[in-house]
């Protein structure tokens, strides 16, 4: 029993940490979904299971759903998964499931409870023929509505008397089924014109209601003097299904005269006294009942029972409530021991009307009776021999007609720990890895892995992974001595030891490999001899590989025996220098290599390398240059004529290294140093010389020297060096003295000059040239060139940029100058006025010696006022420049004029009209001709697509007695302008079937997708002027302007239109070619060519939009061939060629994106898309990435999460900071005003410490005053005298108030002349409001400059005071204002917009001036 307990503790564990794949219905909750034909309903099931199920299946009737032809489904919702009926059909009904499986290659999986889709309908009446139903007067009446064929949850009945509603009362209803019933019958109940009407709410609009033929009611003879009480309509039994129907009635409709009878109704004998949630007694002729949740109750015999007092009549019926499967005993979650004589029984009961039955399942699968080890027996189950292949998903399925219920557990078959993989004994190599791999199985599995080696905790130097489910691995990484013979154990343990532990053992056996040593380290010989190279080799159980390499390269033999190689031994014969260096030997066995190393020296004796002529002009010095190659390093020495030379006035020996000596010669004589010059070199293997003739020729002449030279940075220039008539003139051209490597494309060469081109400051310098020839080698001469970099633009925007409302515009604009002057500015101004753009970019090129500067204007969701004058002014010491550009906001055509129209035959019309007065600031793309021919005032699009170069057109397939108006609609890139003026009207006439080349009759037919054959008959009244025919055809589909197709021979009667649209409509005509221009058309024709697959889609982007989703999105095919029905998705593991593709269908045609989970959240996948219409499914479009990031396995690490939740908490405290510093701030600000001020209070305490105090008579105007206004702008803090109305605003760092701009914000002597002071600016480079900046305050809120007139009109001769709109303290932008003065009538001061610190004015000065923050002023029934 113990074990028993530890095993389920256990148990629930791990089912907590790996739960099994469950699909829980969300709607419809009660697995009953009842809706109208047409409309879009969900199936929706919460999927669970860690991890989460990876196979997903929907099912109708027991049959996987593969066609989706109205069906989508939706996993947009996480967890949540849908079946989606865009709109439902009757083929649609049926019951649902859902199973969910957690992987492919697992057997857990599990089946969701059903679900029942019932489609409402409603037909027609069956008979139109009116019904006649005769009543005594004071009897009763039945009306039958005989409905339709019909279904839904709760259709409506209702009746009309010649066609006024009928309104139920105690004497007259309608029943539960529809029927009229009169209790008892007046005069005034006599018609002929009854009506029923039934209705279901769920059907679509327009499908919801029926009426019903007449019914006429005749009222005959007098009423009896008395009639008993009888039951006219009683209660009859009947089964209801809870789930269609939670509320019904049970009829009871009772008569009597002259007296209605009273009535009472009994639930199995027991009255039912009151109303309640369950029944309702308060209707006379039914007792309605709702059925709870738990229906058990409501089945029962109901009897009513009618009495007048002296009679009664009863009636009663036996109700039965259908309900579906309740469970009352679920599935356990319970442990087996796997053994031969274990038995797993499991039972499962439910409640429901009618009794259920049970089916259950496996994993999905359901069971049945084998009659070996499983036996199914209604609500139970008995597996015997219980093994492995039990565990996993138990389900019992409780059913009946009504629905179904399921219960859901997990059985874990407990097996023995057991090995699935054993390390295994390895022989390796001193210094090579050793790599063991373990895992181990059973259920419950090893909570326990560990790895030992020779008994004990392994050494720190090993590596290994503890893994309880996958491969673990144990690693040697370099086997040393002290692993030799040692044991690797890999240990596993059951929980709580239920099990013993497992043990596997491996043995490391090492072998050290061969133990090389060369016999000589070092090996000297002379060129031309020959050497052996040995090594020794040791510790060897198997064969040998051996390898030489020199000086690392590997040796090869050569064919003529130079090298030869025996295993261990090297021998090279005819040594020369090039063999010196160091050997390696190496010998392998079993791929381990050990090496040693040998050094071979050459001796060798010298070689010479040097000119053997050099010619010299005369005068110049000349320098002999002798290379010697030998070993040892030899002696050099210059001879002339027998005799050595030395250091002296005429020599100089430059011995530049061991193995170079040079020679020079100076101030060459013809007649003296001409001659044979001898480089000597010796040591001790041999002498070797050489010889070199000197000889002295004239020298070329340069006629044209370099020049100095300025040139501006990223200009060209050019260097001559010009010499006369020498032809073996060669010249070298040198930059600050060296020689200068030509690219071919800045640096040219051109022989006697030079050309460099895109010049930067490094290519300044001193260039000279030397003319060498066969004469001799000339005098450098040279030339200074000096870059200079002038204050240049070099990036800007064109002089005229369009715009649309909303769009992100960037001006940019970039300048360059030289660096050592002052640095550069870069400002914008718009429309003369300069705009603060923020930062200024700089740089600066060390280098090249150049200052950069950038300031690109951004303006973010563009709008009409952001259009004008743009300049951009780069400035420096040097000077200024500027480029300019102009913003015009591109808008609708505006519309084009009144188009003329002129029929001109048989459905054809010429059409002109004139251009839009403004095309939008930018070029018209189209012109869109829009038709209309009812009447009706509606027009409709005729004609798309036509050329804006034009401004008429001829309109063909016109219908024949008809009247047409035509709209143009100009078309640019922001959209489509407005519509025309609409035409004159143009009536078209029939056709008259004898005009002259009219052709009467031709025939359509589709040949194929692409393609119409055309026939006519030649006219039957035709002339001489007949020369050819014009086809003209259009597909009206896309409503696009008509083709044409010219026949030049009128003998010619067919013809084939090619290149057309796959199912498609098109319209034909055919018109005559008449030499007189006479116009003959024939009438318009159609005919729908064959279908053909649609084009893929087109620019498919796939991109993962979380870490299991991406979003596909794509244009609609180029070619659709008809109407697209819908798309479908693929997708598979990228590469995975041989794995199905999964198939995503997207339902709506109209849909261009679609969300797609994935299975994998860690690799790539590849996506293509194909469009499928009426012909079928076309070519695939493989999906690309646009950038975003496809593999997103850093979602799972716990570092991104980490960057989050740092992230979000800085968010919060700045959050926090903001809302303490503007709590402190408010508080600051202190109460709001008092009536009675502190009596304390000064005038100079309550204005700004800038604010100028000027007496109420005094006005100072800032000189001169804005242009245009009357009335006097102040500066900062000045008022004005009462006859002044208005103030300028803030201190004296204002220069003046804003002069105005519009009514709004301007002077205006008839509106609020509250003075805006948005635009009012100091002396560059920025305005500055009352000493305080910040970008917020530059466009305050409209409501601040335009307060409701009566708070501005204090009631003369009394004042308003306070601060008005000016600055408050100066470090603020606005004086306090007051709300409701006591003193004074309508003296209300909106306070909104005041400074946070502003100090306040009272109104107990009332004959002195209120200071606030911009000057007070004893306001004079003044209006702000």
């Amino acid at each position: 029993m113990i074990e028993v307990l530890v095993l389920s503790a256990l148990l629930l564990l791990q089912v907590q940490a790996n739960t099994w794949p469950l699909a829980k219905l969300v709607y419809p909750s009660d697995g009953l979904l009842i809706e109208g034909a047409g409309r879009a309903v969900n199936i929706t099931f919460d999927v669970s299971g860690d991890p989460f199920p990876e196979e997903r299946k929907w099912y109708k009737d027991g049959e996987e759903i593969t066609q989706f032809t109205n069906i989508n489904i939706d996993e947009s919702g996480g967890n949540l998964v849908s079946l989606r009926f865009n709109a439902l059909a009757k083929m649609n009904e049926g019951v649902y499931y859902y199973i969910v499986r957690e992987s492919k290659l697992t057997l857990e999986a599990s089946k969701s409870e059903e679900v029942r889709l019932k489609v409402s309908f409603l037909d027609n009446f069956q008979s139109s023929a009116t019904q006649q139903v005769s009543a005594q007067l004071g009897e009763y009446a039945v009306l039958r509505c005989n409905p339709p064929t019909h279904f839904g949850a709760y259709p409506k009945f209702s009746w009309k008397k010649e066609g006024v509603r009928i309104l139920e009362s105690d004497n007259i209803y309608v029943s539960e089924f529809g029927d009229l019933v009169i209790m008892q019958v007046a005069e005034e109940h006599y018609s002929s014109d009854y009506r029923c009407t039934i209705s279901i709410d769920s059907l679509q609009e327009g499908q919801q209601e029926k009426e019903g033929p007449a019914v006429s009611l005749v009222v005959r003879g007098n009423a009896a003097s008395y009639v008993a009480p009888y039951i006219a309509l009683g209660p009859e039994d009947r089964a209801v299904d809870a789930q269609i129907k939670r509320t019904f009635r049970v009829e009871c409709a009772v008569n009597g005269y002259p007296t209605l009878p009273s009535i009472r109704w009994y639930k199995n004998s027991v009255q039912i006294t009151s109303s309640g949630p369950i029944y309702d007694i308060q209707q006379r002729n039914y007792l309605q009942i709702t059925i709870p949740r738990s229906s058990g109750d409501v089945s029962a015999t109901y009897r009513c029972e009618a009495s007048d007092g002296t009679k009664q009549a009863m009636a009663q019926a036996n109700i039965k409530i259908y309900t579906k499967p309740v469970i009352i005993t679920s599935l356990p979650t319970a442990p087996v021991k796997k053994s031969s004589s274990s038995t797993l029984d499991l039972s499962c009961d439910a409640t429901a009307t009618p009794t259920p039955q049970f089916r259950w399942y496996r994993n999905a699968v359901q069971l049945q009776s084998d009659g070996l080890n499983t036996q199914v027996s209604g609500g139970n189950l008995t597996i015997t021999n219980i093994n492995s292949l039990h565990k996993g998903v138990y389900q019992c399925e409780a059913f009946n007609d009504i629905g179904s219920s399921v219960s859901t557990g997990m059985i874990r078959v407990q097996e023995r720990l057991s090995f699935v993989i054993r390390p295994v004994d390895v022989d390796v190599y001193l210094g090579a890895a050793a790599t063991f791999n373990c895992q181990g199985k059973g259920d419950p599995g090893p909570t326990s892995l560990r790895w030992e080696f020779n008994g004990g905790t392994p050494p720190d130097t090993h590596k290994y992974t503890n893994r309880l489910v996958n491969q673990a691995t144990y690693k040697i990484p370099e086997v040393t001595s002290a692993e030799k013979n040692g044991r690797v154990s890999c240990i596993i343990s059951s929980p709580d030891n239920l099990y013993p532990t497992d043990t596997a053992v491996a043995t490391v056996t090492v072998r050290e490999g061969p133990q090389v040593q060369a016999s000589q380290k070092n090996i000297t010989a002379n060129e031309g001899d020959a050497r052996d190279m040995t090594c020794i080799v040791e510790n060897v159980i198997s064969a040998v590989e051996w390898k030489w390499l020199h000086k690392d390269t590997l040796i090869i033999r050569d064919d003529n025996g130079r090298i030869t190689i025996q295993e261990n031994m090297l021998q090279v014969r005819s040594l020369t220098a090039a063999d010196q260096g160091t050997y390696t030997c190496q010998a392998g066995e079993n791929g381990i290599t050990n090496s040693d190393t040998m050094f071979l020296m050459v001796r060798t004796s010298p070689q010479i390398t040097m000119e053997t002529e050099v010619r010299i002009g005369e005068g110049q010095d000349v320098r002999l240059t002798c290379s010697v190659t030998a070993n040892p390093a030899p002696t050099i020495t210059w001879i002339r004529d027998g005799q050595t030379l030395v250091n002296n006035a005429k020599y100089m020996i430059d011995k530049v290294s061991d193995h170079v000596s040079v020679l020079v010669v100076r101030n060459v004589r013809k007649h003296t140093d001409v001659g044979t010059y001898k480089c000597e070199a010796s040591n001790p293997l041999r002498t070797r010389s050489a010889e070199v003739d000197l000889m002295v020729v004239a020298v070329c002449e340069v006629m044209d020297m370099p020049k100095d030279t300025s040139v501006e940075f990223l200009s060209s220039t050019s260097i001559s060096c010009t010499v006369n008539a020498c032809p073996s003139a060669v010249w070298t051209w040198r930059k600050d003295g060296e020689i200068i490597t030509f690219d071919g494309s800045r640096y040219i060469n051109r022989g006697s000059s030079i050309e460099i081109r895109q010049v930067v400051p490094s290519d300044g310098g001193t260039y000279s040239c030397t003319v060498n020839s066969d004469q001799g080698d000339g005098t450098p001469h040279s030339a200074v060139i000096t870059v200079t970099v002038p204050t240049t633009i070099y990036k800007f925007p064109q002089s005229s940029v369009l715009f649309m409302n909303g769009d992100r515009i960037e001006l940019e604009c970039s300048a360059r100058a030289d660096n050592t002057l002052d640095q550069i500015m870069v400002q914008w101004f718009k429309n003369g006025n300069e705009i603060n753009t923020g930062a200024l970019i700089t740089q600066k090129d060390e280098t090249e010696k150049i200052f950069y500067a950038t300031a690109n204007l951004v303006i973010q969701s563009a709008i009409a006022s952001d259009g004008g004058h743009y300049q951009c002014v780069a400035s420096n010491s040097q000077g200024f420049v500027q480029r300019d550009t102009t913003l015009m906001l591109m808008t609708y055509p505006r519309a084009p004029g009144q188009p003329h129209s002129k029929w001109e035959g048989v459905g054809v019309a010429i059409m002109s009209w004139s251009e839009p007065s403004n095309p939008g600031n930018t070029p018209l793309t189209s012109y869109e001709i829009h038709i209309e021919s009812k009447g009706n005032n509606i027009f409709r699009p005729f004609l798309k697509g036509l050329d804006p170069n034009f401004v008429s057109t001829t309109i063909y397939f016109l219908q024949e007695n008809q009247q047409y108006n035509f709209k143009v609609i100009a078309v640019n890139a922001v959209g489509k302008g407005p519509a025309s003026i609409a035409s004159n009207v143009v009536r078209t006439e029939k056709t008259k079937l004898k005009q002259v080349n009219l052709v009467e009759s031709f025939t359509l037919s589709s040949v194929s997708s692409d393609s119409i054959k055309v026939k006519w008959s030649m006219p039957e009244d035709r002339n001489t002027a007949l020369s050819g025919y014009k086809i003209v055809y259009r597909n009206e589909d896309k409503q696009e302007q008509p083709k044409f197709k010219v026949i030049d021979e009128f003998t010619m009667l067919e013809t084939t239109l090619d290149e057309l649209d796959g199912g498609s409509l098109y319209s034909v005509q055919i018109e005559s070619i008449d030499r007189n221009k006479d116009l003959a058309v024939s009438t318009v024709k159609t005919v729908l060519t064959q279908n053909q697959k649609p084009s893929p889609p087109a620019e498919c982007i796939a991109d993962r939009e979380a870490s299991s989703r991406i979003v596909v999105s794509w244009n609609q095919p180029e070619n659709p061939h008809g109407k697209i029905l819908h798309y479908t998705i693929y997708y598979r593991k990228r590469g995975a060629v041989d794995d199905p593709k999964t198939v995503v269908n997207v339902t709506d045609a109209q849909s261009t994106s679609m969300a797609v989970s994935l299975d994998d959240a860690s690799i790539d996948y590849e996506v293509e898309i194909t469009a499928s219409n009426s012909a079928g499914e076309g070519e695939p479009f493989q999906c690309l990435s646009s950038g975003k990031t496809i593999q997103v396995a850093w979602y799972s690490m716990w570092w991104f999460y980490l960057i989050i939740a740092l992230v979000a908490a800085i968010f919060l405290i700045i959050i926090a900071i903001i809302i303490i510093t503007c709590y402190r701030t408010r508080a600051d600000r202190g109460p709001k005003m008092q009536k009675i001020p502190p009596p304390a209070a000064k005038k100079d305490d309550f204005r700004g410490p800038n604010a100028q105090v000027y007496s109420p008579n005094t006005a100072r105007s800032y000189n001169p005053p804005p242009a245009g206004n009357p009335m006097n702008t102040f500066s900062g803090g000045a008022m004005g005298s009462p006859d002044q109305n208005r103030f300028g605003g803030g201190t004296s760092d204002f220069r003046y108030g804003t002069q105005p701009r519009s009514p709004d914000y301007g002077y205006n002597p008839n509106k609020f002349n509250t003075f805006d002071s948005r635009n009012s600016y100091n002396d560059p480079p920025k305005p500055s409001y009352s000493g305080f900046d910040p970008p917020n305050y530059y466009d305050p809120p409209k409501p601040a400059y335009e307060p409701p007139k009566s708070a501005y009109e204090p009631q003369s001769p009394k004042s308003g005071y306070g601060g008005g709109y000016g600055g408050g303290y100066s470090a603020y932008d606005q004086g306090s204002n007051y709300d409701n003065t006591s003193r004074y009538d309508n003296n209300t001061f909106d306070s909104r917009y005041r400074g946070d610190n502003a100090s306040r004015g009272y109104p107990t000065y009332d004959r002195n001036a209120g200071y606030g923050g911009g000057g007070g002023g004893n306001f004079k029934s003044s209006q702000l």
